[in-house]
């Protein structure tokens, strides 16, 4: 039986629909009660399958999505048409360092209420969830940080780069230009310094080892970046 089949599920209690932004009210529900985002990959009979079909597995990148995402402008939370000029990128701490992340952008409103409300972001102890993993997926490209990172910035931008990596697993990456806003968020809320630079100190390493295999000059350059990094972060 697939999802279009049986009642359309209630939004679970967790969800904050109140402060829903409406393109993500026209998203279809999970079982669990939760919207699935337009970037979710839906699942039956173990192969991945239309939208609304089967079941959605939130761990899962749909790749193609992210060709379409930059094409056609769409956002990555609700699949909609965004701005010409401002993108927000939901991004970890480790992210607001390099600039560097694998995913398109979203609309403002889609990715603060991701950052406030998604129970992988928002909930710091929460495990990513390996179990019954579907094979044969494409890995994000580049380096990925399999963490929760406690922390993360909803990352306002006019411009960014698409790029190739050089390093990691094939795809794409995004150079985010400079933020005209970084909001920081944490447990459903704004996050405090304290929790950004926790967050931050805990992946660094993680970010040095990378430089460090690339040769004193990345070394040098990654100091930097987290000199003008510090800049966005919240003062109290």
């Amino acid at each position: 039986m697939t999802m279009t089949q049986h009642a359309i599920p209630a939004y679970n209690k967790s969800v904050d629909v109140l402060n829903m932004p409406e393109r993500i009210k026209r998203l279809p529900i999970s079982p669990l009660g939760w919207p699935v985002p337009w970037f979710v990959t839906w699942f039956k009979d173990g192969k991945p399958c239309e939208d609304g079909e089967g079941e959605p597995d939130f761990r899962v990148v749909n790749p193609a999505k992210i060709v379409t995402a930059v094409k056609k402008s769409r956002c990555w939370v609700c699949g909609q048409q965004m701005s010409a000029v401002y993108k927000a990128f939901v991004i970890g701490p480790m992210c607001s360092v390099n600039r560097v992340i694998s995913e398109p952008p979203s609309h403002r409103d889609c990715a603060i209420w991701s950052a406030r409300v998604c129970p992988f972001l928002s909930k710091p102890n929460m495990v990513r969830n390996e179990k019954n993993m579907h094979g044969g997926l494409q890995e994000a490209a580049g380096f990925g940080l399999k963490r929760n990172p406690g922390a993360v910035c909803v990352w306002v931008t006019k411009s960014f780069k698409i790029f190739n990596p050089v390093q990691g697993n094939p795809g794409v990456l995004f150079s985010l230009g400079r933020p005209v806003e970084a909001l920081w968020f944490a447990e459903g809320q704004r996050a405090t310094r304290k929790q950004v630079m926790t967050s931050i100190d805990s992946g660094f390493p993680a970010l040095l080892d990378l430089a460090k295999q690339e040769g004193p000059e990345a070394v040098k350059a990654l100091a930097t970046q987290r000199e003008v990094a510090m800049a966005l972060v919240p003062d109290q």
